[in-house]
């Protein structure tokens, strides 16, 4: 039984991020999900009637051929309040949305392989990274060391480590 669990979270934790494979580390702090079915999501997003509902990659469901982008669907469902870092595909579930909200997130990338081309010109580098990673908080401190590149976003208010 423990070992399923393990299992199951080494694949959520592996299957959260496919398309950025050197990602060092990813660290929202103040992290808080909500999960919705893609059902509740089509009939959200003007799609009532939609009889078959089902991912398209990580970030898109298909509401009966109607193409429906989860981030948008997260940003309507967020209060000014929260800080809207990501919206997703549930990898465990495959059939809900999971909106995701922090107060920061600390992110590094392995640059010295194919995943992510990295500049020389690190704030760039990390704009590129926020909407996959930090959708609503703002870019506060990049670094690149070693070929590790370091982004660090926040809301508005001072970061607290």
């Amino acid at each position: 039984m423990m070992r399923s669990i393990y299992l199951l979270t080494f694949l959520f934790l592996f299957l959260q991020w496919p398309s950025f494979s050197k990602v060092i580390e990813n660290k929202a702090i103040s992290l808080s999900r909500e999960i919705y079915p893609f059902k509740t999501v089509c009939g959200d997003m003007g799609f009532k009637d939609s009889l078959i509902e089902q991912a398209v990659g990580n970030s898109k469901i298909d509401c009966t051929s109607r193409v429906v982008n989860i981030l948008d669907f997260c940003k309507k469902k967020t209060s000014k309040r929260q800080n809207l870092i990501r919206g997703r595909v549930d990898a465990l579930t495959k059939n809900n949305v999971v909106c995701e909200f922090a107060k920061s997130v600390v992110l590094k990338i392995d640059c010295s392989g194919d995943s992510f081309k990295c500049t020389n010109r690190k704030r760039l580098d990390c704009e590129n990274l926020k909407k996959a990673f930090a959708y609503s908080l703002v870019l506060t401190h990049s670094a690149y060391d070693s070929k590790v590149l370091t982004c660090i976003y926040s809301d508005d208010g001072p970061l607290k480590l």
